[in-house]
């Protein structure tokens, strides 16, 4: 009987935590996986450092070059997946190879959304979500005074906050009304907007954008507002959070709804395919987190490779250290979100150091903690948490 074929395309966390579950559940399977990127799977979370220098690049990679050899795993490398026959069990690639398996693994990941915005198509207007694109907005800087960011997500924070550590001028668009709606509540995001502008980056919300306008030499000039303001810059980033890859499905009867459908072994519709990490959507949850990724890509390879594993979709903390402070939230965080039962029940119990722009909240529903936001002092993060679990 020859060994089972299990084919992962899509080389980030997700698809290589399915390829170490796949060869701790079956030592015996073949292992390849198909990466669009030609560079050996590296910390996405972390491409911002490439930003403050080059060289941290190779740092970032998660295992090197002989470990793939070592496990029996097969990483092809700059190999671009253009489509599937699940009839047939091939996968296609752009140079023309056809691959063939047993079980598949989609790990396609996401790309970077960019919104129909007049003058994105200009130069100087980058995305940021690759290895690739952190090294050519790298070269940029050199040549770079002012940096828009677009979108105040960790990513647009982070990218902002190299910005102005190296010395350029930095401001982000944000078009929501407050930074980081869904970890911190209206005053912890006063605090911590406070503590980006004293980093030296300038924030506006509520900024919904009109144009990238270009100058004299047709290169992006900066970016113009709805209300007529204008923020002048010579690069302009757009973080606007992100797509899942999943143009190279079409035809193949694989359910999407927006991402892959999944369910909670990781299943798609498709007999023998399986999906996840940003690309996949399970009972209706997506989180669009490296942790998260990582544990369904565990689920999917186990089960790929015989097992009968499902994901409990659990709720994972946000903890995050950026802009000079930190930042740890879990559970409901505003009460606004508590059932009109549990209101009765509430006792808020907040702490406030305007002047060291820190903050403590927690939200207890009777005895019961039901949520809990840190910034600045996050050394109770372990305890509470601990705590909400329970």
């Amino acid at each position: 009987m020859s060994a089972l074929n299990i084919l992962i395309i899509g080389s980030s966390i997700a698809g290589l935590s399915a390829a170490q579950a796949a060869r701790a559940k079956d030592p015996a399977c073949q292992i390849t996986i198909l990466s669009e990127d030609g560079h050996y799977p590296y910390y996405r979370q972390r491409l911002c450092e490439v930003l403050a220098d080059p060289a941290a690049g190779e740092k970032l990679y998660m295992h090197r070059e002989g470990w793939y050899q070592e496990h029996g795993i097969d990483l092809k490398l700059n190999s671009k997946v253009t489509g599937l026959k699940p009839q047939s069990k091939e996968v296609l690639l752009r140079d023309g190879q056809v691959y063939g398996y047993d079980k598949l693994i989609l790990a396609t990941g996401s790309y970077s959304f960019v919104p129909p915005t007049k003058g994105t198509d200009l130069d100087g207007v980058e995305t940021l979500w690759t290895m690739n694109d952190a090294l050519r907005i790298e070269k940029r800087l050199a040549r770079t005074e002012r940096c828009i960011v677009v979108g105040g997500g960790l990513l647009g924070l982070e990218a902002a906050y190299i910005f102005h550590k190296r010395g350029l001028e930095s401001a982000i668009l944000e078009r929501l009304p407050r930074l980081m709606m869904r970890q911190l509540d209206e005053r912890s995001a006063e605090l911590f907007t406070a503590q980006v502008e004293r980093q030296g980056t300038s924030v506006t919300t509520n900024a919904y954008i009109a144009e990238i306008f270009a100058g004299a030499d047709g290169k992006a000039a900066g970016v113009r507002l709805e209300d007529g303001s204008e923020f002048p810059a010579d690069l302009v980033l757009i973080c606007a959070g992100v797509h899942a890859r999943t143009e190279m499905l079409e035809g193949s009867g694989i359910a999407v709804d927006r991402c892959i459908v999944v369910d909670s072994r990781m299943r798609t519709n498709v007999p023998d395919i399986y999906a996840a990490g940003d690309c996949a959507v399970a009972n209706n949850r997506w989180y669009g987190l490296w942790l998260v990724a990582g544990q369904q890509g565990a689920v999917a390879g186990e089960n790929a490779a015989g097992g009968d594993r499902e994901y409990a979709m659990a709720v994972p903390p946000y903890v995050v250290n950026t802009m000079g402070t930190h930042i740890a939230s879990a559970g409901t965080i505003e009460e606004k979100d508590l059932q009109p039962g549990q209101l009765a029940q509430l006792y808020a119990d907040i702490m406030e150091n305007s002047e060291l722009f820190q903050y403590a909240k927690k939200l207890y529903v009777g005895e019961k903690l039901n949520g809990f936001i840190l910034l600045g002092d996050t050394k109770a993060f372990a305890s509470l948490n601990k705590e909400l679990d329970r």
